[in-house]
């Protein structure tokens, strides 16, 4: 019982075929008063005229004539196939009550059959039309969440594919510089960049990564730049990949490590009850040929871009741009639902 009632939940067509047992089944008694003759006659020929209106005015005149904006004949159309079925129904009974010898005023029934009838099919023609308008609504509307689906993830995937590129280039530069000033370190360094190069092309690759990879990423991407850096952090969640990046690679490109002794860099990434806090902040340089609060191109903005797609209304992200430090507060929230926020001008 339980598989057939599971079926009908799932099966457009058995539910089609459930209701119109039941409509038939309820004519058919309705006319047993009369004579079972009566009920299987005159109810079978309702029934049929009933079905053919709704599957005539669902199947053709909606889809071929009223969606193409042929108002004039859709209407045309659907009168005459009211009025055709309620005068067949209506002769047909009064045949009907001939053949059973039941008296009656012959003009009276007839007006009043195909009143009747006429009032039934005009029911049914109606049904027949907020049927197909709601499932049609239902459709359009789930294509329409399926293509901003699509158009998100393809959207991410682009952005995806400008941040790693970006980074390509980046990253060819400064093993150029290393090459150049630090000999000794240099294979080293070239080993750090292929397990970095790894994970840009392979891991990637899908939408979500783990936690955990990232953030061995930006161990690397540290350890690249002669820095240390050190976190114990519960990793059980997912980012989409190089969320992070950009945002400590910015540090390192603005701040003048090799020139400025007392220049800085700070990096925290803080998982505390399914939210993410990360931190970074440089000291600034000491001729600011760009500012820093628009982004720098692909930066900034691309990882806000990306915060938006994945976590909509679950982040908060905040720039500080001081005179002697440039700061970004980043924290994302995997359960609440605070409203996302950006500070570029704080």
């Amino acid at each position: 019982m339980n598989k057939i009632l599971s079926y009908i939940r799932s099966s457009a067509k058995a539910q089609s075929i459930l209701i119109w047992s039941v409509i038939y089944t309820v004519g058919f008694i309705q006319n047993l008063w009369i004579s079972v003759e009566w009920s299987l006659k005159v109810g079978t020929l309702n029934f049929i005229c009933m079905v053919a209106i709704y599957y005539t005015t669902h199947n053709i005149l909606i889809p071929r004539l009223l969606i193409k904006e042929r108002k004039i004949l859709y209407f045309i159309f659907s009168i005459i196939l009211i009025v055709l079925f309620a005068n067949i129904c209506a002769r047909f009974e009064l045949y009907m009550l001939k053949e059973l010898a039941i008296e009656t005023d012959q003009e009276f029934k007839f007006v009043f059959s195909i009143s009747r009838f006429t009032t039934i099919f005009i029911l049914i023609y109606a049904i027949a039309n907020i049927i197909f308008f709601s499932r049609k609504s239902a459709e359009d509307a789930r294509l329409k969440e399926k293509l901003l689906s699509e158009k998100k993830m393809l959207e991410a995937r682009v952005l995806k594919s400008q941040i790693n590129s970006h980074f390509i280039f980046n990253a060819l530069n400064n093993i150029y510089s290393m090459t150049y000033f630090k000999d000794e370190y240099t294979s080293g360094y070239v080993l750090k960049l292929a397990q970095m190069m790894r994970y840009v092309m392979e891991d990637c690759e899908t939408e979500l990564t783990p936690l955990s990879k990232d953030i061995e990423y930006i161990h690397n991407f540290i350890d690249f730049q002669k820095l240390r850096f050190e976190n114990e952090e519960d990793t059980n969640i997912c980012v989409p990949p190089m969320i992070f990046q950009p945002l400590v690679e910015n540090c390192f490109k603005h701040t003048p490590l090799e020139v400025d002794k007392n220049s800085f860099i700070h990096i925290l990434l803080k998982v505390e009850k399914k939210q993410i806090y990360f931190v970074a902040e440089n000291s600034q340089p000491l001729i600011k040929n760009k500012p820093l609060a628009n982004g720098g191109g692909i930066g900034i903005e691309n990882v806000k871009r990306r915060l938006d797609l994945y976590f909509e209304n679950r982040y908060s992200l905040k720039i500080f741009n001081n005179p002697d430090s440039f700061k970004i507060e980043l924290s994302i929230d995997f359960e609440s639902s605070q409203n996302a926020s950006y500070d570029g001008n704080a």
